[in-house]
């Protein structure tokens, strides 16, 4: 049985803080992007739908649950001796952070999202339309979406760095220092 992330105590090594502090981060930032999209396009029945129950509830368990996974794979990719200088300080990891969302943006808009909406049998993802109808809509759509995924990208750098360096953390944040 492996003791993956863990040390012969109780204690975790610090490559399983790390993927906790990537999870928690993501979730964070999941939750600030999760704003964006349901103030701005009331979004979250839409998600909710892509698992057939077409509620905000629904989305928003959805969409946390995704952005936690997301900000752990944020670990997997940038967790790396080839990064360990951008993690080591406040604004590599918020770099890291927009590099990984913009990723992500291009993998579930261009991927991942057809795919879902094709298991659910659709034909086109009902995109809401915000105040201007027509040829802006699609336009406002995607700035939307744009401005949501930069949201998560830096909330996610920046929790991760509060969760991991000590020169990163957040006063207002009740994390033990020592213990990162």
């Amino acid at each position: 049985m492996s003791n993956s992330g863990r040390n012969e105590g109780s204690e975790p090594t610090a490559s399983g803080r790390r993927w906790r502090a990537g999870a928690a981060a993501g979730f964070v930032a999941g939750a600030v992007m999760g704003v964006v999209l349901h103030g701005a396009l009331g979004l979250m029945p839409t998600i909710g739908a892509l698992v057939g129950v077409e509620t905000a509830l629904a989305g928003w368990l959805v969409h946390l649950f995704n952005s936690a996974l997301f900000g752990a794979f944020f670990v997997a990719v940038f967790d790396r001796p080839f990064f360990a200088e951008m993690r080591g300080d406040v604004g590599g990891c918020l770099s890291l952070g927009v590099v990984h969302s913009a990723l992500l943006g291009v993998l579930t808009g261009g991927l991942l999202l057809p795919a879902a909406i094709a298991i659910e049998g659709a034909t086109s993802l009902p995109v809401p339309t915000l105040p201007f109808p027509g040829l802006t809509a699609s336009f406002e759509f995607g700035v939307v979406i744009a401005v949501a995924h930069l949201a998560y990208g830096v909330v996610l750098g920046r929790a991760f760095a509060a969760f991991t360096l000590a020169e990163g953390a957040i006063g207002w944040l009740p994390i033990d220092p020592a213990n990162r």
